[in-house]
Order: structure tokens, then sequence, then C-alpha cells
């Protein structure tokens, strides 16, 4: 029987719209010789990853990758409103334009400042959907993969908290391990982000692909199927 990988995460996770080279799933899938399911996800939070993991329970494959980090530690104002990605409908992608609208007000009249900033997805909301989702299939491996790293700047030291944090989590779990290819791509930005900032370039996902694969052939003896 041929084994079975799924990949949840965001953009880095699904590729760009119109990118045509293989994404870091694709290649740990290929190195794996398993099959994918990518449900990665463009702007999709960890609060996706639970609707996600609904449809596509995790239990029903050997091994799962989780990435996501990047939309849930961008801040945004106190109260900002979140309309989910996943399921989509035509009336949530109205929502979001409304959504879209609101932030934009909310930028121009200064509210980050006024009413104060948090996360889109809190890091204690983060971490509690992370650990749900692993903690529901304890005998698939899981490798949860740290968010790359931004060219706009200021966005890093929450990346870099939330990427620690995923890897204080992967401690309480004996079916998850961590890989982190932060440092990697930011010592070779120009090469592995795109102009953006933002997504990866083919050698980001090559790099992430090999931390990935590292990872996973860490996982403890007493998680593996054969």
């Amino acid at each position: 029987m041929t084994t079975r990988c799924i990949a949840y995460g965001d953009c880095n996770t699904e590729g760009l719209k119109g990118y045509h080279e293989p994404v870091w799933p694709e290649l740990v899938a290929l190195h794996l010789g398993q099959s994918l399911v990518n449900c990665g996800h463009t702007m999709s939070t960890t609060r996706e990853l639970l609707r996600y993991a609904q449809a596509f329970p995790p239990g029903d494959y050997q091994v799962g990758f989780i990435q996501y980090g990047l939309v849930d530690s961008w801040q945004v104002f106190r109260g900002a409103p979140y309309v989910l990605y996943y399921p989509d409908n035509p009336f949530r992608k109205i929502a979001r334009k409304l959504v879209k609208k609101i932030k934009k007000l909310g930028r121009r009249l200064h509210l980050l400042q006024r009413l104060g900033a948090v996360e889109q997805v809190p890091l204690a909301e983060y971490l509690a959907n992370v650990s749900q989702v692993v903690g529901s299939a304890p005998q698939t491996r899981f490798v949860l993969v740290a968010t790359p790293p931004n060219l706009d700047e200021p966005r890093n030291p929450r990346i870099r908290a939330y990427n620690q944090a995923l890897r204080d989590l992967a401690k309480q779990h004996c079916n998850a391990v961590v890989a982190d290819a932060y440092d990697q791509l930011w010592a070779s930005r120009s090469e592995c982000l795109m102009a953006d900032g933002t997504h990866l370039s083919a050698e980001g996902h090559r790099v992430v692909a090999k931390a990935v694969i590292a990872a996973q052939e860490k996982t403890p003896p007493e998680t593996r199927q054969q």
C-alpha cells in the first residue's frame, strides 16, 4: 500500500499563484516516496488548520507537516475582525472584502496605536491549535515547520518568538519534531526569498525541504510505521 503524507500550511506550503517549481512539501514527499495531500492555503492561520484537520484527518496519514505562523504572528489592531479562508463560500468572500476595508480604515485612523496591537492569532491560541491537531493523531509522525524570515524585518522578532514556542511545543509530543531553516534562509535571503519579501523562491523551498527531511529522520522510532 502506498504511504501518504499531508501538509497543512499557508502560502509557503501551497506555493505562490503562478509559481511552477516544486514546493517544499512536494520535494519532501518525493524523497520519502509517498503520495502527498497538500492543504496549503494562502493567508491561512492555525484557525484554518483546525478546519482542514476535520476535513482531512491527520490520523489517515503516516506523516503530517504543519507550517503556520506567517499570518498568525501578523499584528493587527485589538478587536480587528477575522474571516476564515477555509472552508470558503461566497458570503465569506464578501465578508473578507469588508474586513479589508475595515483594516484599511484602521490604518488610516491609526487604530493599531490607539487600541493596541495584537497578533492575528495570539501565541497561546496558535500553540493550542497546533497541539490539538498533533495530539489528535498519536500514530502520525508530525514535522512542525518553522516560519521563514521576512524581508520586512520588524516582523521577524514575532516570527522568531512563534518559532521558539513551536520548538518548545514539540518537546511535549513524542510524535512531533521541528524543522527550522530560519537562520539558513536569512543568511541566503537574496536567493531564498522572493522580491516581495514573504514567499520562498525555488532555492528557499529546497532549503526548507532539506530541513524537513532531516527532522523527519530524527522522529523517535516508537512513532515510526513500517
